[in-house]
């Protein structure tokens, strides 16, 4: 599945499906049964906006749960 990141240097959105969370994720509830996955989501390869290798907090990455090419 592909996720969409910002390039921190470029500040632009690109897609990639070539990444890995991080071991030490977890998943947290709050009091109203919401669940929430916490970690750290590396690519696998460079950038294609710059090359670099970036990381990123689960929650700053962009996940489209409604159509596109995920819905396939």
């Amino acid at each position: 599945m592909k996720l969409y990141f910002t390039c921190p240097i470029k500040k632009i959105t690109f897609a990639s499906d070539d990444y890995a969370l991080l071991p030490g994720h977890r998943i947290v509830e709050d009091g109203a049964g919401v669940k929430e996955l916490q970690g750290i989501i590396s690519l696998n390869a460079g950038c294609p906006l710059c090359g670099q290798k970036h990381q990123y907090d689960v929650k700053d990455a962009l996940c489209p749960l409604t159509g596109g090419e995920n819905a396939k």
